[in-house]
């Protein structure tokens, strides 16, 4: 087979646009894109509520071979979610994206050696799979008592009402994650009251973001070296609060330090402060990058409840020390169900075991991306390839290079087939457990990186640059390929 060889991609967020951009300038034009939503973009299209915005700087969260001329040092949802749809266009990808199209079902026929899909749109065959669905796409509702019973709107922030005016009404936010520190202090300003109900704090760095003056859009566009300069610098640290994270953690007392006083001098109530005060290391849950969050807390339209949820009534929202807090509409800052990954498309591999089947005790895929049994098929921000910091776009292009790489040795020997060997698998999960036991993430806080079984499905125990050296290449071993049944003896690229 050749170039013309067919691609399946399913997702169109900053990962599938990203492939199909990536497959197309290696020649590969035979590429379909499904996007269930109405627009490319993933989680920057579906995630419209007031103050979303990336918490990584701009510089490092686009795609290297589209710099682009950003607004802010951290882009707002709209400008980002114009980025996408703007690269998908320039470089020509955006025909080959279906959407309002999902995938519903991708089983490998054995005989044909091909993907046949299920989508809304009708059935679809490919040579090769691509899943880009991302860890942030499914909306996670808690089973809070008596939700439904409200007689007020309530909606999650991924799923934002905009036909529902919250001006002067008393609004209860339900988290005090990534979501709740935007949009709190986004509505703040406009509503009566805001109840934030908060079940544990978590750890802040300033965000110190700011516009980017006409001097400074001057100097990118008259001097390039300067924006590569400052990506360069954002990776540089992305990789020391990585290292701090896992391997180095003596290095985190100096981030607690800049946590705690970001809290000293914005909160001078002491009830307060003890409150937003987290108690578990630095780290363990997601850090929170912001400059707003604590001065809104003290606004004295503001309440952050500390409380456990234990009701939700037709009128209101009652704690379990028994008050209950009027509130004329609810929104959800709850998160995502982030260990779902390609749910719920049920994907079927080789021996007729589903990944449901595959990933029942925890999900697994060699250095994110590969899963024995599932040949053609690559997974893009896929098992452990989260993190603590780094820019998600970076790991993308990583991702989206080592398919590169696969294709180029199924190229160089002719083959049809290509699949990950379990034992290359096995001991690549067996390092990473390791690595993994030693992080900040198992120090024994309750965050979403970790189940409730003590598993990782998420996160990545190295730093950045290790997981760009290790996807680079194909390793020695690592993958079988063949033109049939017979396998060909594979040859690293380096």
């Amino acid at each position: 087979m050749s170039r013309d060889r067919s691609i399946a991609v399913v997702g169109g967020g900053f990962g599938g646009v990203g492939a199909a951009v990536m497959l197309r300038r290696e020649g590969y034009e035979n590429v379909a894109v499904f996007e269930k939503g109405e627009r490319v973009g993933g989680v920057w299209h579906h995630n419209t509520y007031p103050g979303a915005a990336c918490d990584i700087p701009s510089h490092l969260y686009e795609y290297s071979f589209a710099p682009n001329r950003w607004s802010r040092r951290y882009a707002p949802q709209a400008e980002i979610q114009a980025y996408v749809e703007g690269v998908a266009r320039r470089f020509g990808v955006l025909d080959k994206v279906c959407t309002g199209t999902e995938v519903s079902s991708a089983g490998w026929d054995e005989q044909r050696g091909r993907w046949l899909l299920e989508t809304s749109a009708g059935p679809h065959e490919a040579d090769l799979l691509i899943t880009a669905c991302g860890q942030l796409s499914g909306p996670s509702t808690p089973p809070i008592p008596g939700l439904e019973e409200f007689e007020g709107p309530a909606f999650h922030t991924a799923e934002w009402r905009h036909d529902v005016d919250l001006a002067g009404k008393r609004v209860a936010v339900v988290g005090s994650g990534c979501s709740a520190i935007q949009v709190v202090p986004a509505i703040q300003p406009e509503v009566a009251r805001l109840d934030v109900y908060q079940r544990s704090p978590g750890w802040t760095l300033p965000k110190m973001d700011f516009e980017y003056s006409a001097r400074a859009h001057a100097a990118f566009r008259r001097v390039p070296a300067l924006r590569r300069l400052d990506r360069a610098s954002i990776f540089a640290f992305q990789e020391f609060a990585a290292a701090a994270l896992t391997h180095k953690r003596r290095l985190l007392p100096l981030l607690r330090a800049v946590g705690r006083h970001q809290i000293a001098s914005a909160i001078s109530d002491p009830e307060l402060r003890r409150k937003v005060t987290p108690t578990d290391e630095f780290g363990c849950k997601r850090i929170m990058l912001t400059d707003e969050w604590y001065p809104t807390l003290t606004e004295p339209n503001v309440e952050l409840v500390a409380e456990r949820i234990s009701a939700v009534t037709s009128g209101g929202i009652r704690d379990t020390s028994g008050v209950e807090r009027p509130v004329d509409a609810i929104v959800l800052a709850t998160g995502f169900a982030s260990h779902d990954f390609v749910a719920p498309m049920e994907i079927t591999g080789r021996v007729g075991h589903t990944l449901a089947d595959e990933w029942s005790e925890v999900a697994r895929a060699y250095l994110g991306l590969s899963v024995p049994s599932f040949p053609n098929m690559f997974l893009l921000y896929g098992p452990n390839t989260n993190g603590g910091s780094g820019s998600v776009v970076n790991t993308l292009e990583c991702g989206i290079g080592h398919v590169l790489a696969a294709l180029a040795e199924m190229e160089r020997v002719g083959a049809e087939r290509i699949e990950v060997q379990p034992q290359a698998a096995e001991d690549f999960d067996r390092e990473l457990r390791a690595a993994l036991a030693e992080t900040v993430w198992h120090s024994g806080c309750s965050n979403w990186y970790v189940d409730e079984n003590g598993n990782d499905p998420s996160n990545w125990p190295w730093l950045w640059s290790t997981y760009r050296r290790r996807t680079k290449h194909l390793a020695p071993g690592a993958y079988a390929l063949s033109r049939a049944a017979a396998p060909i003896a594979s040859t690293a690229l380096g």
